[in-house]
């Protein structure tokens, strides 16, 4: 069974489709890469998948029951989070209160101290700045407490609108091995990503998104190796 079964979506914003056809298809443990030109509808497809946009035709399968119709907050409940590129903490929260907020549904004392302890594992800069103002922190450290928020619930599938978007560049190296370490650990991956190369080399497999419709899909490596992608995506 698949995780993840995303078929000829289309979903957009008042009058105007966005995502005009895109589909994917995930298995557990994966790690996934949308790629494509600014203004493809990548961000578009993620919100679609989990519920922030209506899917006007289409359907959403995950872990084998149809998801079309939920809403983002149901999302959650099915496994699913989702860590958008911007307004993804809450800066005038602490670390400790971000994770919590991350965490809202959990009512077990234990159960909660034990994910907070795996996401300082996960994440040892954010143990020291626990108390400390979100917004105070870097723009690395920052997206680590989204993440680390994102992982709370312990998710099946953690879902990624440009992770790396603003960081340093040598910040970008760490964040995907943050997020590589986070798949390994037997969390599936699917992410939008701007820095396409870095992305594919880490990724099981990729789609390539042009005008809101899936336009190739492959393995990392394929796609990589691809001239027309190369070409038409990577800037080279």
């Amino acid at each position: 069974m698949m995780l993840l079964e995303a078929h000829e979506l289309k979903s957009g914003y008042g009058d105007a489709i966005i995502v005009d056809g895109a589909s994917l298809e995930m298995e557990h443990g994966e790690m996934v890469t949308i790629i494509g030109p600014n203004g493809a509808g990548k961000s578009t497809f993620l919100k679609t998948i989990v519920g922030l946009l209506r899917v006007r035709e289409g359907s959403v399968v995950f872990q084998g029951e149809d998801i079309t119709t939920i809403s983002a907050d149901e999302a959650i409940d099915y496994g699913m989070c989702f860590v958008p590129q911007v307004d993804n903490i809450f800066p005038n929260l602490t670390v400790m209160e971000n994770l919590k907020m991350g965490a809202w549904s959990l009512t077990d004392d234990a159960d909660f101290d034990r994910r907070v302890q795996a996401v300082y594992e996960r994440f040892p800069e954010l143990r020291d700045r626990t108390g400390t103002l979100t917004g105070n922190l870097s723009g690395g450290q920052q997206q680590m407490v989204a993440m680390g928020a994102g992982l709370m619930l312990d998710p099946d599938l953690l879902i990624l609108d440009e992770p790396s978007a603003g960081l340093a560049p040598d910040l970008v190296d760490q964040m995907f091995d943050k997020i590589s370490e986070i798949n390994d650990a037997g969390t599936s991956v699917l992410m939008v990503e701007q820095n396409a190369r870095r992305a594919l080399e880490e990724s099981d497999r990729g789609v390539v998104l042009d005008m809101g419709d899936s336009k190739l899909q492959g393995t990392g490596k394929e796609l990589l190796e691809s001239e027309e992608v190369a070409e038409l995506y990577l800037g080279t």
